[in-house]
């Protein structure tokens, strides 16, 4: 395949990770690819080569994750390349895995994983950083963004339930929280709305004059039209 970029990595390894069974997104806390499995966390980062910035990248994932592979395309001379050799035994030191992408001459892709990671051996360094991945990938309801695509238009857990209250808003108009609650809006409606981190909302005291009645602004309008095509 020409020019062959990041994102085109992204569905052969996702597929894999979904037959062994686990969940997989793209794009969660600069993490290119999570899989989750019983508590099991997996990243793999994608890279159109194999670079040093791969291994940085990756030994940096090790601080949260289980098991670090990196996923880069087939040398174009296959396993004829002097370097394959290397690769897996630079992989097997650093105790990283290696998935190698190769696409057949009508473009179907094939997988390898050719050096599996270690088991992690010693506890963890950074278990916040970890939470806040496992709870990112968990609050996401599907898996919307790529892995190793440009970060323009990544969805966030959070920015995905704000645009759920956005859609609500738009159809139902002008609504107390309570109402977008009842009508299928996040758990965390009040604070999306109370918030309004991404100025999505305007607000006005309701004819009770104590609660606040919430409706899309025009930025939060702007914002629906550009994530259209997310479900």
């Amino acid at each position: 395949m020409n020019k062959l970029l990041e994102r085109d990595l992204y569905d052969p390894v996702r597929n894999y990770l979904e037959g062994l069974g686990y969940e997989v997104k793209g794009e969660v806390k600069d993490c290119d690819v999570t899989a989750l499995r019983d508590g099991e966390l997996i990243v793999v980062e994608l890279k159109r080569g194999f670079t040093l910035e791969l291994i940085y990248q990756a030994l940096d994932r090790q601080r949260v994750a289980d098991g670090v592979y990196v996923a880069v395309p087939l040398p174009k001379r296959g396993y004829m390349s002097p370097h394959i050799r290397e690769m897996q035994s630079l992989c097997r030191r650093l105790e990283l895995g290696l998935i190698f992408v190769g696409f057949t001459q009508k473009g179907v892709p094939q997988i390898d994983v050719v050096v599996h990671p270690k088991e992690a051996s010693a506890p963890r360094r950074d278990k916040k950083r970890r939470l806040a991945v496992i709870r990112e990938h968990e609050g996401r309801t599907g898996s919307a963004n790529t892995g190793g695509v440009t970060r323009k238009k990544i969805l966030t857990a959070y920015k995905e339930q704000a645009l759920r209250t956005a859609r609500i808003l738009r159809e139902a108009g002008p609504a107390r929280v309570e109402d977008v609650k009842q009508m299928g809006g996040p758990a965390n409606a009040a604070a999306i709305l109370g918030r309004n981190v991404l100025g999505w909302f305007d607000r006005e005291l309701g004819p009770d004059r104590r609660k606040y009645l919430y409706r899309v602004s025009q930025k939060g309008l702007e914002a629906l039209e550009l994530y259209q095509d997310i479900p």
